[in-house]
Parts: structure tokens; C-alpha cells; sequence
């Protein structure tokens, strides 16, 4: 028994020592957003940001107009994942999985509280968002193209920075000083994701590293740069922009929010934090399996849409080349298949497959990371998660069925 209080007692008085130390740590280096991260994470009971977030930051709504609602195949009851299929998803902590055959849901499920009503964080998937309005913005001529510099619409980046193009934000080759990991709460992300000044660190506080142009490593200060890209060179928000070109002629169900970066005059934060329900995550899957054109009407140009899901011609820091990435969007060469997507922490996907004209939406809290088991797998699963191909041949699998009935 005094062994036991003994120990106690010195675990107790690390806590207080560790604490402290972290508070200092805190104090001394002025990053107060720690303590917002982690009152709405590990005092929420989560270890890093939740598909729930919203309530802690402000939003932007980004309206919807007519709404344009999905055929429900008549077997959307009869289809269901086999027994293996179901345990690998529910391993993941899902929220929702959908697929979508042209204009037709052919399958859905939700888990847990989700529903078919309830919105959930993009995260990172928002990057390809920003890319989309980008490319609406140079068909209006807001923007003359993706190899302007960005000092043309920034003031910041005007000096050292001036040979910065567009493209280079968009393929993540800036060659900026960025370090990107959700559990380092003293990283850049975290900070961009907890803080206020998004426009300081995104803009101002990065160094060049390294020659434009050559190295691919993702950063998502690059696409909060996008974001004030866009907004200058439109004259708007980029949720106004959202609902006025994408959200309104998709004919979402419902309404989105954005998260903003501070008070309800703020930038949204493009890198991440697009709220949606799954069913209108959905129409972005259906509008890059159609080159950009919704229904019969170009809501952003083919040429733009398929240089999205062009691989940059880059190379990674580990000398490979780039065999992931386009237009801030996702590109997957691991099947015959075209298959491009939108991804975002936690196991976010949107996933087209257009020459099945097929979509895959799935939403969750969990992803199994970068496993592989042979060198032929990681030649092109590097920077893919190992659920991605899991996700595409459950979908491919309820299609062939569904044509079967």
C-alpha cells in the first residue's frame, strides 16, 4: 500500500511538473492557439481535430438555391456490404459511406450519429475546392492564368517572393518553409487550424527553402495563400464565390458552411473545413468525372479540370517522382481505371471513377495509414492511404451488382 501511494504521489507531481512546462512552453513562445486545440480535442475526448468541429469557430454559410435531389436506385435497400467489407469499414470508425452511379445513389449508410441530414468536416478536401474556384476565376478572367505570380494579388509576396507563380501554390512546389502534422501542436498547421492570424503565417512568416518549382511537399499554408488569391482577385468570400458558381448550379440539398479563421468578418480557411452533407459531397465526385460540366453546363473549363488530374511533373523529397498529386487534388495510378479524388484527414474521400461515371463518398474519424506489403504496392500507394483501394473495389463491387439486378 505505501509502495502504491508512493507512486501516486510521484505521478502526480510529474503531471504538475509536465504541465507546468508546458504552459511555460506556451507562454514563452506565444502560441495561446494550444490552448484552444486542446480544449476542443483532448478535452472533447478526441486526440486531433473531429468531423464535428464546427461549433468551435465561426462559419460562413454558403447557400444553396434550387436544389437538384439524387435518384434513389429502387434496390438502394437491397444492396449491402459483406461481412469482411463491413468489418474493415466499421474498423475505420465510419460515419458514412455512399456510392453514386451517374445521377443515382445505389448505395448509402451512416453510422453512429450521422445521417443523411447532417454535415461533417471536408478537412483537406477543401484544397480541391479552392482549386475548382481558381479555375473558375481564370475562365472569368478575374484570374490571366495559373502562371501569374502571386504578387500580382498579393502584396507579401511582391519582394523575394515574387517569382512564386499560381501554379506552384497549386502543385505544392513553392519551395516555402512549412511543417504539417496535426499532433505537433507547436507545427504550422496546427496553428493555421487553431489561430487567428492565418494571413501572417500563411503569407509572411515562411522562408524560401528551396528553388519553385521542383520539390513536391504538401503544405497547406499554400492553398490558405490560394484562398486570399481568390478573394482578391474576385472581390469575394470565398463561401459567397462557393454558393454563386459550385453549390447553387449543382443544386445542392442543403446548405454548407466554411469555417472562418477568426471573427465573422474573417477568411474562410481554404485549406480545410468545408461542411457538407455526404449526399452533396456527392455532386463535386460527379462534377470531376464530367470534366467540370454539371448537366449539360460548364460550371468550370475541361482544360482546367484536366490539368487537375494531371500528375505534376515534381519530384518528392525522397527523390521519387510525383505520382499523387495534380492541381491540388488527388491521383490515384494503382488500377486501369482513371481514379482521381479529393482527400482530407481522417479518411475523407470523394472518389470519381469517371469511366463507370461512378462516385464514392466516405466520412469518419480514421484511417489505417500508409500500409503496404510490397514494393510493387508502395511504388504507387506512397502518399495514398492503404484504405484508399479497399474504398474503390467495394465500390466497383456494389455497381456490378446493382447492373446485375
Amino acid at each position: 500500500m505505501k509502495l502504491i501511494k508512493k507512486i501516486l504521489k510521484w505521478t502526480g507531481i510529474l503531471i504538475l511538473v509536465l504541465l507546468l512546462v508546458g504552459n511555460l512552453a506556451i507562454i514563452f513562445t506565444g502560441r495561446y492557439y494550444i490552448y484552444k486545440g486542446i480544449a476542443s480535442t483532448y478535452l472533447r475526448g478526441h486526440v486531433r481535430p473531429h468531423i464535428y468541429d464546427h461549433d468551435v469557430f465561426n462559419n460562413r454559410t454558403i447557400a444553396n438555391g434550387a436544389a437538384q435531389p439524387w435518384v434513389d436506385s429502387p434496390y438502394l435497400a437491397k444492396l449491402e456490404l459483406k461481412q469482411q467489407e463491413r468489418k474493415r469499414i466499421e474498423d475505420l470508425e465510419p460515419a458514412s459511406f455512399l456510392v453514386a452511379w451517374g445521377d443515382t445513389v445505389i448505395f448509402e449508410e451512416y453510422w453512429n450519429e450521422h445521417s443523411r441530414q447532417k454535415t461533417s468536416n471536408s478537412f483537406s478536401m477543401a484544397k480541391s475546392i479552392i482549386a475548382i474556384m481558381i479555375g473558375i476565376a481564370i475562365d472569368e478572367g478575374k484570374i490571366g492564368s495559373i502562371d501569374d505570380p502571386v504578387a500580382m494579388y498579393l502584396d507579401e509576396f511582391k519582394d523575394e517572393k515574387k517569382d512564386i507563380t499560381i501554379r506552384h501554390m497549386l502543385t505544392m512546389s513553392t519551395g516555402l518553409s512549412w511543417s504539417e502534422s496535426y499532433s505537433h501542436p507547436f507545427c504550422d498547421v496546427a496553428e493555421l487550424y487553431y489561430d487567428t492570424d492565418d494571413r501572417d503565417l500563411s503569407c509572411n512568416r515562411r522562408e524560401i527553402e528551396e528553388e519553385p518549382g521542383k520539390i513536391w511537399q504538401y503544405k497547406s499554408g499554400d492553398t490558405q495563400v490560394l484562398t486570399y488569391v481568390l478573394q482578391e482577385a474576385t472581390g469575394m468570400k470565398a463561401s459567397e464565390y462557393a454558393s454563386e458558381k459550385l453549390w447553387k448550379p449543382m443544386g445542392a440539398e442543403s446548405e454548407a458552411l466554411w469555417s472562418l479563421s477568426g471573427d465573422e468578418n474573417s477568411t474562410e480557411k481554404g485549406f480545410c473545413c468545408f461542411y457538407s452533407t455526404s449526399r452533396d459531397f456527392l455532386r463535386f465526385g460527379k462534377l470531376m468525372n464530367n470534366n467540370g460540366s454539371w448537366n449539360g453546363k460548364q460550371l468550370v473549363s475541361e482544360s482546367y479540370v484536366k490539368e487537375m488530374k494531371v500528375l505534376a511533373p515534381l519530384t518528392k523529397r525522397n527523390g521519387k517522382p510525383n505520382k499523387c498529386y495534380g492541381l491540388q487534388y488527388w491521383i490515384y495510378t494503382g488500377l486501369p481505371n482513371e481514379v482521381t479524388y479529393f482527400r482530407g484527414m481522417s479518411g475523407q474521400y470523394i472518389i470519381s471513377i469517371p469511366s463507370e461515371q461512378l462516385v464514392i463518398v466516405r466520412t469518419g474519424n480514421g484511417t489505417e495509414g500508409n500500409v503496404v506489403e510490397t514494393p510493387i504496392e508502395m511504388d504507387h500507394l506512397e502518399n495514398h492511404y492503404a484504405e484508399l483501394p479497399f474504398y474503390i473495389e467495394v465500390g466497383l463491387r456494389i455497381l456490378k451488382e446493382h447492373k446485375a439486378l
